[in-house]
């Protein structure tokens, strides 16, 4: 028995692609519900226990972190290499000044100059443990934040005794202010010439999340800084979301080298220590939504990485963190002193923002492929602020944002529908062709063809609204998971947070029964009946785990082209009379009955 090759069925063509396009999403969709989180662990019982930032016993998750060997401890007294090198004055005592701004509240400890609180006073955690208090990035229990790399094995600024010029510091507006804090090298010892006066000075502004630190060293050779100088976030960053697994999936050391963008969100237990040599412009440690990035004034030489992990330990969670520990270190000229500027940014992952550096921060934001889906993701998050700017409610941006693609995708599904119809009147003919050139399936092929070019219809058309919308689709998905906008965006009723999957699956559900009846009312092939039901609920299963936002917008996608296409079908005379005449190729059907 011979076996039959039948034509292209282009509806199932289209069906196909469909498929592709979820199958490409699929990675992108385990990532996203944590399919490759990191194992849950046990509690574990150890002495020294540390509670997440801003934590209480009551409300808090509790963090229990074994502190990475970037991170030294802070000690009440001065190590004696330190204070060999170091002259403090006999009242001389750690001290923190506060810095207040619309923006940061900030703590310098006179131990090491160093910042060793930062809390985001515009940002909140979304969490039932800390709903409504504001974030922190660095707290006094760790002992991470922005810090030097040790200049040497035997001395580390960390320990040295600095005095400050004030000891608060608010500002207000557009304001901004610096806080200096000196310390002085012991004349003898490891100096030998004398001492002289280190200094570091923190700039801070009002309107913004990030500061200026400027280091002063006038003879960094006698203190064994002759080579270079690192300077980085160290101990990583504790999560901000409501589900710390999630959070983890994003958590990485990222830094501009040249023009590409270095990213490590990996640890490699068996190479902890990572180092890429090459032109330097930033150096970074992020979560999902947040970043603290040191971005030198000069072109660092070096992107150093230090990562570890960590147990988390929540009321119904516990998971493994990565952790990670981020420095640029900057050459330095032999003999040379030192005077040298960073920029630190503790801060949202916001695009806006970050673009205003001009260093390329923006990099970071995860807006898909280049050339492909990043073009139109910055053009929709463009678009979602003008219409922000008006609309405050973000659930009502993406509804009318889903009514604008319609109306501009309108013209296409007008003419899907119009080849369809087309397509549909063409079965006879097609069915006799199948019956005269069964053994010739090429001529079969070739006829066809031929019907279809005399009749008007391009079998691809059917795609041509599909087509567009992958790249759209794509980069909402991008949006949604990515921009900080969303983040918290309150839509109505049990949907609080945009970004987040809705809690009762009511939108997925919608969703599914709104592609059903489209699916519905668009097919009209018997074997392809299966589609009808098999694509919704597909579709329904994907997106039950998305953020609320994308499944807002598919949902009301579908539910507006329900009503296009009810409106089309009532409306069939739409096409020019000698349009009716072409459709099934009427004259090629006539010529085939009377033969």
């Amino acid at each position: 028995m011979d076996e039959q090759k039948q034509p292209i069925n282009f509806n199932t063509l289209l069906a196909f692609v469909v498929l592709i396009a979820i199958v490409l999403l699929l990675p992108v969709y385990w990532e996203w519900i944590g399919y490759k989180a990191a194992p849950k662990t046990e509690p574990v019982a150890t002495d020294t226990t540390a509670t997440s930032p801003s934590a209480t016993p009551e409300k808090q998750p509790q963090a229990i972190a074994d502190k990475s060997s970037s991170q030294p401890a802070q000690s009440e007294q001065t190590s004696d290499t330190t204070a060999a090198f170091f002259v403090a004055r006999a009242d001389w005592r750690n001290e923190t000044i506060t810095v207040s701004t619309p923006k940061i509240d900030a703590l310098i400890a006179t131990r090491g100059g160093r910042i060793v609180r930062l809390v985001l006073k515009d940002y909140v955690y979304n969490d039932v443990y800390r709903r409504g208090e504001p974030i922190v990035l660095l707290d006094t229990t760790d002992t991470g934040g922005p810090r030097f790399e040790p200049f040497s094995d035997s001395l580390d600024l960390a320990d040295a005794p600095f005095t400050s010029d004030r000891h608060s510091l608010t500002l207000h507006g557009d304001d901004s202010a610096t806080v200096t804090l000196t310390t002085q090298t012991r004349a003898g010892g490891t100096s030998p010439s004398g001492g002289s006066a280190w200094m570091l000075s923190y700039t801070f502004f009002a309107d913004r999340h990030d500061f200026r630190l400027r280091l002063s060293i006038p003879d960094p050779w006698r203190a064994g800084v002759e080579r270079e100088i690192g300077y980085g976030w160290t101990g990583g960053l504790w999560p901000t979301e409501p589900s710390a697994s999630d959070d983890n999936g994003h958590f990485a050391a990222v830094a501009l080298m040249g023009t590409d963008l270095e990213k490590v969100k990996d640890v490699d237990k068996d190479k902890p220590t990572q180092t890429l040599t090459g032109e330097t412009h930033w150096a970074a440690v992020r979560t999902k939504y947040f970043v603290c990035a040191v971005i030198p004034s000069h072109v660092g030489s070096e992107f150093h990485v230090v990562s570890d992990t960590r147990p988390w330990i929540a009321p119904g969670e516990s998971a493994t963190l990565k952790q990670f520990s981020a420095w640029v270190r900057s050459e330095l000229r032999t003999g040379e002193p030192v005077d040298l500027t960073w920029t630190v940014y503790a801060g949202p992952i916001d695009y806006d923002v970050l673009k205003s550096h001009n260093v390329g921060l923006e990099e970071m934001v995860d807006l898909g492929w280049r050339w492909i889906v990043r073009p139109f993701a910055l053009l929709l998050l463009w678009l979602f602020g003008i219409l922000h700017s008006v609309i405050p409610n973000f659930g009502v941006v993406i509804i009318i944002f889903a009514l604008l693609i319609k109306t501009v995708m309108h013209p296409l599904t007008k003419k899907q529908m119009r080849s369809m119809r087309r397509m549909q009147s063409l079965q006879p003919r097609m069915e006799k062709l199948r019956e005269r050139f069964k053994k010739d399936p090429q001529r079969m092929n070739q006829e066809m063809m031929k019907m279809y070019r005399e009749a008007g219809v391009n079998p691809l058309s059917g795609c041509l609204p599909l087509l567009p919308q992958m790249p759209i689709f794509y980069a909402l998905f991008q949006l949604f998971q990515t921009t900080i906008e969303l983040r918290g965006a309150h839509f109505v009723g049990w949907v609080t947070d945009m970004s987040q999957k809705d809690p009762y699956y009511i939108l997925p559900i919608i969703m599914t029964v709104a592609m059903f009846v489209q699916q519905k009312l668009s097919t009209k092939d018997p074997k392809q009946k299966m589609l009808i039901y098999l694509m919704p609920l597909l579709f329904g299963f994907l997106f039950r785990n998305f953020p609320a936002g994308l499944n807002l917008y598919w949902c009301c996608y579908n539910i507006f082209s329900i009503i296009e296409q009810v409106w089309l079908i009532g409306h069939p005379d739409d096409e020019s009379p000698a349009d009716a005449d072409e459709v099934g190729s009427g004259r090629i059907l006539k010529t085939e009955a009377a033969s």
